[in-house]
């Protein structure tokens, strides 16, 4: 099973992938960051958020990659950074227009720090409620 990468056709013009992300998703084992799950790693789920995103907040570009397995909070890449370390949006989607936006970090190695204590957080909170 293959990492699934948006079609050049599918991204918004000249989008470029953070190398650190692209390094991170050709690694033989993907990091388990649960709750946050990559969502490239099924492409049928990849693109139902893409297309989702686009329908629901047409006045954004948006590059999804990744969710919160407990709620509808999605991981964006911003779609109109061109440099190739653009700002990752927090997306709340399904809601109103206006209302979506959760904040941002201002890299994808940043969210991956947050992510990667969010996943140990939330594991050991997990590990000692089923003590």
């Amino acid at each position: 099973m293959g990492i699934y990468l948006y079609a050049k056709t599918e991204l918004p013009d000249d989008f470029k992938y953070p190398v650190a992300y692209t390094d991170l998703m050709s690694l033989e084992v993907i990091p388990d960051l649960e709750p946050w799950s990559f969502i490239c790693e099924f492409k049928e789920s990849a693109s139902f958020w893409m297309i989702e995103l686009k329908k629901q907040y047409p006045s954004r570009k948006l590059v999804p990659f990744a969710k919160v397995n407990y709620s509808d909070d999605i991981a964006c890449f911003d779609g109109e950074d061109i440099l190739g370390d653009p700002k990752v949006y927090y997306v709340h989607a399904f809601a109103s227009a206006g209302w979506e936006d959760r904040g941002y970090t201002d890299s994808f190695a940043e969210w991956l720090k947050i992510a990667r204590l969010e996943s140990a957080s939330y594991k050991l909170e997990r590990a000692e409620n089923e003590e």
